[in-house]
């Protein structure tokens, strides 16, 4: 019993740091439809969680506006450093996190089309289990993503990115 407890917490352990790394990874670009969360340490006025809007600019404390669109969470996490040393603060500490990202669309030939929650290590295949799974008329083979407006053709084991559509067309008989 203590075992299956500490696999458990190893388990829950390995998903708390994936998600984390995922979030402040300064590959993933942000997008409109993500959920920020800016703070500046032991500055909790100038803490703010904001979703971004299609223009991709949102509102921070004493700066204004800025744009966080296809930028990185520590391209963010600079800009905002920035403008605060810019008369505001000596010396900021801007920590930049995605809370939650944009949905994931699944459309065609599946039990559940519409929006979904994305979820991370997601390929395809599962996408598809959490949108009810393949309809009878479903094609085995004719499933694409669109992703950055082109579509692309894709596999069960093809990787999902917040965002992206995956379509399911129908098989022809």
């Amino acid at each position: 019993m203590a075992v299956q407890v500490l696999i458990r917490a190893l388990l829950l352990g390995s998903l708390i740091v994936s998600f984390a790394s995922m979030a402040n990874d300064d590959r993933y670009q942000i997008g409109a439809g993500d959920t920020l969360s800016i703070r500046v340490f032991e500055e909790p006025e100038l803490a703010i969680r904001a979703m971004v809007p299609e223009s991709g600019r949102i509102q921070f404390p004493l700066i204004g506006q800025i744009l966080v669109l296809n930028n990185t969470p520590g391209e963010v996490a600079d800009q905002v450093t920035k403008a605060l040393l810019d008369g505001y603060l000596v010396k900021p500490e801007v920590t930049v996190t995605i809370e939650s990202y944009r949905p994931i669309f699944i459309k065609g030939a599946v039990n559940r089309s519409g929006r979904h929650e994305f979820l991370f290590d997601l390929d395809v295949e599962q996408a598809i289990a959490i949108a009810g799974g393949l309809t009878d008329r479903a094609s085995g083979e004719k499933w694409f993503i669109v992703r950055d407006a082109e579509k692309i053709k894709v596999t069960a084991k093809t990787p999902v990115m917040p965002g992206d559509v995956i379509i399911v067309e129908e098989s022809i008989f």
